[in-house]
């Protein structure tokens, strides 16, 4: 590290949905070396911080502050004067019950540059995912957030105590109960009993609406509805569990989600490189669903072109089978010191529109893409459109299948396959996605390579639920904590996943009829090959 002091960012990660963290929060999540963490941050967050970023857990449990604050204030003082970046990734906005004003004047008194990065609190974000209004015109002209944090045993008591162990005077949210609007209770769950007792003592009446929002914003995400009188043994029937808002108040009456969705109350995973998956996503999403994105591959660059250095004025066709091929033979095409220049001869070749649509955003139309979006169908059309003397070159993954330039041998074609990047397991989101494994109810597949990271990541899984007594549980039984629906986008990928998983899962399978992000959309939607 430097000599020069660094730098310490307060960011807020939102109520948990990783899409809700800012534009800001993500950049300053690259170029961060020194991590230090929250236990609701989304751990896919922590997959965007270089290899080299010191991550530090700093989370705190009910109960159970395993750091102390002082301890943090020390670590992000420590860490500066390292001369690192160092990011302090919070839940929700630091400055709501967050602690980010201690930490901001400890930084303050040691003369450690800092900055704030708002972010969404789950106060508000959680209750709108759950169509909860904390506003709403001639029902609630206000709303309250207060925090319900006390310690272990204070409940019991009487007497409430804060969490740094100073006592509050009795009957501390009873003043609440004469308020009108919206009530938003953060860290309430444990003191349940004890807020809807204080609120009925305060003036609330029994019949008030009140509700809680257990993981809002997340794939885990439930709505648990009552009256004041109803809800704590609604929450006890539910099993609800930290973290969860309590909201109380006429704006809990209402429901403002749309039903029309073609998806809606599904709740899908979508594995792939995180192009595809990012692309997928977003179209579910768009259609209803909730959706956990886990990209379980990573894209890896080869030496092949840069080996090969060709002179592209010896082709005739360059041929693309992913939008990732692409991607990767345009930037390692600068990094080779060439543009587009050396490509004035060429005409290009795609699978599909997903690959088109990336050539085109380099600066190229594609002269040919088959009708039907398959390896086979790309190697019979280029082959049927070559002239005398032409030559074809292949550039796709590393991994992929040699059948186009084998169609194209046969046909008598001069050609050549590179081979520019690989796939590589991305473990650290496998294993996350297996950790959702029970609530989702269908996920998908975009290739062969993203089946066996999934299945590998299975198989440690299954040895951590072995060898934890209190998670005995097994996910391949049929019937258990396993969605119901496996989506393929083509039957390669498919018989990948029926090697991986026993027979009498085989009937979840579907194979999309369109190898595309669509086809698995559609798939999904219950067309081509889907299951409504």
């Amino acid at each position: 590290m430097t000599g020069e002091t660094g730098r310490v960012y307060l960011v807020g990660a939102g109520p948990g949905d990783e899409g809700l963290l800012t534009k800001r929060g993500g950049e300053l999540l690259k170029k961060a070396q020194g991590l230090l963490y929250d236990r609701l941050v989304d751990p896919r967050l922590l997959c965007r911080v270089s290899e080299d970023c010191e991550r530090i857990f700093v989370g705190k449990d009910a109960g159970n502050h395993r750091v102390s604050q002082k301890q943090i204030n020390e670590l992000l003082v420590k860490k500066a004067r390292e001369g690192r970046c160092v990011v302090r990734l919070k839940g929700g906005d630091p400055f709501v019950f967050g602690r980010g004003g201690e930490e901001v004047l400890a930084l303050e008194k040691e003369g450690i540059p800092y900055e704030v990065v708002p972010g969404v609190t789950s106060a508000v974000a959680a209750l709108a995912a759950a169509g909860i209004p904390v506003t709403h015109r001639n029902t609630a002209r206000s709303f309250h957030v207060i925090t319900a944090h006390t310690a272990k045993g204070a409940a019991k008591s009487g007497s409430l105590t804060g969490a740094d162990g100073v006592e509050d005077a009795k009957g501390r949210f009873v003043p609440y109960g004469a308020l009108e609007g919206t009530l938003v209770f953060l860290m309430g769950v444990g003191e349940l009993p004890t807020l809807v007792e204080q609120l009925l003592l305060g003036g609330k009446s029994k019949d008030t609406p009140a509700a809680l929002v257990e993981r809002g914003t997340t794939i885990r995400q439930r709505r648990i509805n009552g009256t004041l009188e109803t809800i704590v043994k609604r929450a006890g029937e539910y099993g609800v569990k930290p973290p969860a808002v309590f909201v109380v108040g006429e704006a809990a009456k209402f429901h403002l989600l749309s039903r029309e969705w073609p998806l809606s109350g599904r709740r899908i995973g979508v594995t792939g490189t995180p192009a595809m998956a990012e692309k997928v996503a977003d179209a579910l999403k768009e259609l209803g669903a909730r959706v956990y994105a886990a990209p379980c591959l990573k894209i890896v660059p080869t030496k092949a072109l840069e080996v090969r250095n060709p002179d592209y004025g010896e082709f005739s066709w360059l041929v693309f089978t992913s939008a990732n091929g692409v991607e990767q033979f345009f930037e390692q095409l600068k990094a080779m010191g060439k543009d587009c220049r050396a490509l004035a001869f060429c005409k290009f070749a795609v699978i599909g529109p997903g690959t088109g649509q990336t050539l085109w955003h380099r600066g190229f139309r594609a002269d040919y893409m088959p009708e039907r979006y398959t390896v086979e169908a790309l190697a019979e059309g280029t082959a049927a459109l070559a002239g005398r003397g032409d030559r074809f070159l292949s550039l796709r993954s590393e991994k992929a299948s040699c059948e186009l330039t084998e169609i194209w041998e046969r046909a008598g074609i001069a050609c050549e396959d590179l081979g520019i990047y690989e796939t590589a397991a991305d473990d650290e989101l496998a294993d996350l996605l297996w950790r959702q494994m029970d609530v989702l109810d269908t996920l998908t597949f975009a290739s062969a390579s993203g089946v066996k990271a999934f299945l590998d990541a299975g198989e440690r899984y299954r040895k951590d639920c072995r060898e934890d007594g209190g998670r005995q549980r097994e996910i391949f039984a049929l019937g258990g904590p396993f969605p119901q629906r496996l989506v393929c986008i083509g039957h390669k990928t498919e018989e990948a996943l029926k090697e991986g998983l026993p027979g009498e899962l085989w009937n979840r399978i579907r194979t999309a009829e369109e190898y595309t992000a669509r086809g698995l959309v559609e798939a999904c939607l219950g067309g081509k090959g889907g299951f409504l």
